[in-house]
């Protein structure tokens, strides 16, 4: 299972939540100093478990999937990389003729 680096529960944790919350009665507050996890968050997970959602979910922006948005940033950075390489060559070429006076 591929986890994000700064997901803060496993869906382990989001089950053992739910447990808690529902059936011992744990308030919101205990949730949140026991798993480290904001009051935000802990409701966040509440909410997805409503819907029987305990697994992480994947990034549904299919944007940055596609070829074209590849196309186009990497024409963003060949641009980039060209103005950076112009600028770089004139400041050079200042040095260079301020050297032979």
């Amino acid at each position: 299972m591929n986890i994000h680096k700064k997901t803060k529960l496993t869906p382990y944790h989001r089950q053992e939540i739910w447990r808690l919350y529902h059936k011992e009665k744990i308030t919101v507050t205990d949730l949140a100093k026991r798993f480290m996890a904001s009051r935000p968050t802990i409701y966040n997970v509440l909410k997805k478990a409503r819907l029987k959602l305990f697994v992480l979910l994947t990034s549904k922006n299919e944007r940055y999937k596609t070829i074209s948005y590849g196309i186009k940033r990497l024409v963003k950075v060949e641009k980039y990389i060209v103005r950076l390489s112009k600028d770089y060559c004139k400041l050079n070429s200042k040095s260079i003729t301020l050297a032979i006076l």
